[in-house]
Parts: C-alpha cells; structure tokens; sequence
C-alpha cells in the first residue's frame, strides 16, 4: 500500500498585540527569556514583530496583551556600539558565537520625537536558532543609557 508522507504540524497560538490586534503566530517564532526583562519577572514569551520594514521593532508579551515594548535594533540602524557580551551571557541564550546573536535596544517613545531614545547599555540579546533571549546590564559607560534617536546618521553618509 503506498501513503503520502503527511508534513509535520507547526503548533500555532493567537498573540493579542498591541498594535496589529490578533496575529496568528507558529510556536516556533516565539522568543523565551531565560531572564526575564528587567521589572517584568513573570513575563518569559514574547513575540518580535515589525510594523513597517527598518530597524524598529515591537516586543508583544504572550502572557499579558497589555504589555508590549518597542526595540530599536542598532546594528541595522546604523549605529555600531562597542557591545562586549560575556561568554556566559552567549551561551545562556544557547548561541555558539556572537554571530548568531541579534541585538535590541529599548526605546523611550516620548511624545516629543526630540525626546525619543533608546539605551545602548542594556541590549536584549535574542540567540536566532533557538529563539531564547535575555537582557543584559553592561558596566560600560561609554555606552549611553540615553541614547536620542535624533542623533542616528542615516546609513551611507
């Protein structure tokens, strides 16, 4: 008797975001903090999305709607922040290297955009292979805990 191989099923969940309302989201794309963000301790999932293409970011907590974040990722913003990352850190997040880790900073949206900032000294780092993510507290205070949006140079000039 011949049968079809049937393709695995990818568990799917509706996260209620912030933004776009309900999105319908594979498991899979989730991100786990294996610490949870600073002042949040009970929240580990969430979910990275983007609204419009570019370095800006928004992080939605599965476990509660009304709690959503948006990054900044520098790297793709131009900016280049002399980030020192602990081999401990790498590897809590499972990553093997650097190279495999993407990093995102908080932004302040204040209702001045002259005020908009973001603070390079606690990056997210989120290991992209298996999605578990952590912040961390750099000590290195030439990384700016305000850092204005105002000031990014657009890439190429």
């Amino acid at each position: 008797m011949l049968s079809t191989l049937k393709e695995p099923t990818v568990a799917t969940l509706t996260v209620q975001t912030l933004l776009k309302g309900p999105v319908e989201v594979a498991e899979d794309q989730l991100t786990t903090f294996v610490t949870p963000l600073l002042g949040f301790p009970q929240l580990k999932r969430w979910l990275f999305y983007q609204t419009q293409a570019g370095p800006t970011y928004w992080i939605q907590s599965v476990e509660d709607p009304k709690v959503g974040f948006c990054v900044l990722a520098p790297f793709q913003a131009g900016l280049d922040p002399d980030i020192e990352l602990g081999s401990e850190d790498v590897g809590d997040i499972g990553a093997k290297d650097v190279s495999d880790i993407d990093v995102f900073t908080m932004v302040v949206l204040d209702k001045d955009p002259s005020q908009r900032r973001t603070n390079l000294r606690a990056p997210i780092l989120v290991c992209r292979n298996t999605r578990m993510a952590k912040q961390v507290v750099l000590q290195d205070t030439r990384l700016p805990i305000k850092f204005f949006l105002r000031d990014l140079k657009p890439i190429g000039r």
